[in-house]
């Protein structure tokens, strides 16, 4: 499942850390430390007010999404309060989850004290936030459906994927049930579903109502449309023999396994980066009998083989190792293939 987080544009600050022997980076307070509190306290409450349009969730938890300094550590947000949990990490930005209604009035209470110019205790914490967002419908919407937008049929297919809670297994739970629930009382149709402590995913029929709702549903995060593949058919119609001799990959490339279907490894564009090619399919050696596997490993390699093949630039910087898992017409009919 291709995975995106687009976020919005903020102007960050250039962090300014001064690592101490055996403890975490110390941040240079602002210029003006009452001037950042203030800052602070009007994001935090116009992003209040946007947590309020979110619906859905299994518990009365707000998220909301922290720009840091680099080297910040999200645990250090524990000794504001113990109910602050850390949700993600997207880059220099963290998801963070205010389980009580006195943990946010702790928070709140800290930047108060800033803003004033008073002593704050862990104040290191607030010199290293530099914003504070709601996660929004734009940051839900993943890279192929940002892209192509909803599909223009009275229903089509999406997949959901919900914060991971990865640490408590009961709110795990809570949170499969009650997306589950709320995915009924909306009539929207659950056609699939992992459940896994890491992740959570869920494939669903929708409208454009009900797919807008799913937006602003607190417990997801991000929505996109299915994968798929797609490539322009005058890409297929140059000779292989036109293609540069492809080189093979330094002997300290990083390695790339592609589980699925096997590999062609005699593919002339593949060969020169294949490392080794097992089955770990009963009755079928590695070869890829449905072609699926070659073409992962193609992506996988080149990344952009669009552009790859329109420049030529076919230089594999990766050794793949292909372990296969699925029989000729792409299934596994022996367990899960998650095992």
């Amino acid at each position: 499942m291709e995975e995106s987080f687009p976020h919005l544009s903020l102007n960050r600050e250039e962090p300014v850390t001064d690592k101490r022997p055996g403890g975490p980076p110390r941040f240079e307070p602002p210029a003006d430390p009452p001037a950042h509190g203030r800052r602070l306290q009007a994001r935090l409450e116009s992003a209040k007010k946007q947590t309020d349009e979110d619906i859905g969730g299994f518990d009365d938890r707000r998220l909301f999404r922290f720009t840091v300094n680099k080297g910040f550590d999200p645990d250090t947000l524990r000794n504001v309060s113990p109910e602050i949990e850390f949700v993600s990490q997207e880059g220099d930005e963290l998801v963070v989850a205010f389980v009580s209604t006195a943990a946010l009035e702790s928070f709140e209470a800290r930047l108060t004290s800033l803003a004033k110019g008073d002593q704050v205790k862990y104040k290191q914490v607030l010199y290293a936030l530099q914003s504070v967002d709601r996660w929004s419908p734009e940051d839900r919407t993943g890279w192929a459906l940002g892209q192509e937008g909803f599909p223009d049929q009275a229903s089509f297919v999406l997949d959901i994927e919900l914060w991971p809670i990865e640490d408590n297994q009961d709110e795990r739970t809570r949170l499969w049930e009650a997306f589950e629930t709320w995915l009924n009382e909306y009539n929207i149709g659950l056609i699939d579903s992992v459940k896994q402590p890491g992740l959570s995913l869920f494939r669903v029929r929708s409208n454009q109502q009900q797919a807008d709702a799913i937006l602003q549903h607190r417990d997801v995060r991000t929505v996109d449309l299915p994968p798929k593949y797609g490539l322009d058919l005058s890409l297929l119609s140059p000779d292989i023999e036109d293609f540069p001799d492809i080189p093979s990959p330094p002997e300290n490339a990083p390695g790339l396994v592609i589980l699925d279907s096997g590999l062609t490894t005699g593919h002339p564009l593949l060969a020169p980066a294949v490392a080794d090619a097992q089955s770990f399919l009963p009755g079928k050696d590695a070869a890829d009998e449905h072609g699926h596997g070659t073409l992962v490993a193609g992506l996988g390699l080149y990344d952009d083989i669009e552009t790859a093949i329109r420049t030529g630039e076919l230089t594999p910087r990766l050794r793949i190792f292909s372990g296969r898992i699925l029989d000729e017409n792409n299934e596994n009919t022996t367990g899960f293939v998650e095992k």
